[in-house]
């Protein structure tokens, strides 16, 4: 019985889109383009025949997986999802197969402040918090945020901002009187 095998080679500009998806899985089409000085249709159909020779594109998550919580000062959106907090840094929640890979990832982010990281989710219910005032205990829909030395206040409307600067002021004033 003749048996036929399917043997796929790759051309010499597959390996050369496939050695910079290596280095940076999430370059565009345009990026790989340029850095080859070829066109990005050259660069697409590429893409096109590798997908119909088998290669795969996507790497499955499992759920469980380690997942960072990263503050940064900029957006890092392509890392995962991304939120912008009140104090105007960001949170980029990132997940990774294991958790060397996490740890890859979050070296290569050098603006980040604080990192948190998650070994596996405790729950999947999700529970909405509210901002409330520090002043009033009121629910904020517009935060007003006002620093004062290393502590930050959220505050739910000019009001409750005016009567705070008056409270921090007569405690700073009582605290100088005190003996």
């Amino acid at each position: 019985m003749n048996q036929e095998t399917l043997v796929s080679r790759f051309t010499d500009i597959e390996i050369r889109v496939l050695n910079i998806l290596r280095e940076n899985a999430r370059a565009s089409v345009s990026e790989i383009a340029e850095r080859l000085g070829m066109s990005r249709v050259t660069v697409y159909r590429t893409l096109k025949s590798l997908i119909n020779k088998g290669v795969k594109f996507t790497v499955d998550v499992p759920e469980d997986s380690p997942r960072a919580f990263v503050i940064t000062k900029e957006p890092h959106a392509d890392l995962g999802n991304c939120y912008k907090l009140v104090d105007g840094r960001y949170m980029v929640i990132v997940r990774a197969r294991d958790f060397n890979e996490l740890v890859t990832i979050i070296d290569r982010l050098r603006d980040r402040d604080e990192v948190y990281i998650a070994l596996r989710p405790v729950s999947r219910q999700l529970v909405s918090v509210g901002l409330v005032c520090d002043y009033c205990g009121g629910t904020i829909t517009v935060p007003i945020i006002y620093r004062r030395g290393r502590r930050t206040y959220y505050l739910c409307c000019e009001t409750c901002l005016r009567e705070l600067k008056k409270k921090i002021s007569r405690s700073n004033k009582n605290k100088a009187g005190a003996p």
